[in-house]
């Protein structure tokens, strides 16, 4: 039976409300980063009545902008690809042998998760500084491939239990090693949750502010989220114009990598986590 055609309309309107609100910061962002900083001070909501392209060229050119995107980026990409191979293999471990205390082991990275980051922030500054990796790129990205590993292994354990045994031990009676079964056979089937973890791995590693704060000492070290915490002066005074600006381009990669990954994110998410 087919809704009404008032049912329709009405839904339609509601839904379009629904993103509307849900997109509003967004282009409030996008209005302001081309307002100066006195005129969203005066009505924060006005639209603006030229398009002001100094709080660009303040970030470019005087500030360190660039670097410390560049920072973020390698981060980011680095703990991705770290994410990514360990919890490949650690997920199909899981899901294809049997060893002694597996359910354990699984039953502690769920609960691994139940604990807040900040807890753990004395003793992992303590054992940074220890290495020397305190004010170093390589101590965040080894804190951020261990925080991903526990959900991902277990979202990509429940995705390699999805997959038929049956397929990599056809390949391996045609002449396939194991790795090689996984690696031709298995790996290209669990694409959609590969990029779902490496999704969640991006997201966390390129927002995450409380570590890289604490840990990074200086300026030129800082990642994004630390630097645009910058523009917050002392009594509370916001450069809300070049701030605007700073957080609109840093928004810009985790957009363009939900839009080329949309169509896998989905499923690889569910098919992981429902069983």
């Amino acid at each position: 039976m087919r809704p009404k055609r008032s049912v329709v309309i009405t839904m339609n309107i509601v839904a379009f409300l629904v993103v509307l609100l849900i997109l509003s910061p967004l282009l409030m962002l996008i209005l302001n980063s081309f307002r100066e900083t006195t005129d969203i001070y005066q009505n924060p909501l006005k639209l603006p009545e030229k398009f002001y392209l100094g709080n660009y060229a303040k970030i470019f050119h005087e500030t360190s902008f660039g670097r410390n995107f560049a920072n973020s980026m390698t981060v980011t990409l680095v703990t991705v690809l770290l994410c990514i191979i360990i919890t490949t293999l650690a997920g199909y471990a899981m899901s294809r042998f049997n060893f002694k205390g597996k359910n354990l082991l699984i039953l502690w990275l769920l609960a691994s998760q139940a604990f807040p980051g900040i807890l753990m922030i004395i003793g992992l500054f303590s054992l940074l500084n220890r290495y020397s990796l305190q004010n170093n790129p390589l101590g965040l990205i080894i804190l951020y491939t261990t925080f991903t590993i526990p959900f991902c292994s277990w979202l990509l354990k429940g995705y390699f239990d999805e997959i038929p045994k049956a397929l990599e031990e056809a390949a391996m009676i045609d002449g396939c090693n194991r790795f090689q079964a996984m690696r031709k056979i298995i790996v290209p089937m669990a694409v959609p949750g590969i990029v779902a973890v490496g999704t969640f791995a991006f997201l966390l590693s390129w927002n995450e502010f409380f570590f890289a704060l604490v840990i990074m000492r200086e300026n030129a070290n800082y990642t994004l989220p630390v630097f645009l915490s910058r523009f917050v002066g002392t009594g509370g005074a916001v450069e809300w114009g070049t701030l605007s600006a700073g957080a609109l381009i840093t928004a810009l990669p985790p957009i363009l990598l939900f839009l080329l990954s949309q169509k896998y994110l989905i499923g690889g998410l569910t098919r992981g986590a429902i069983k």
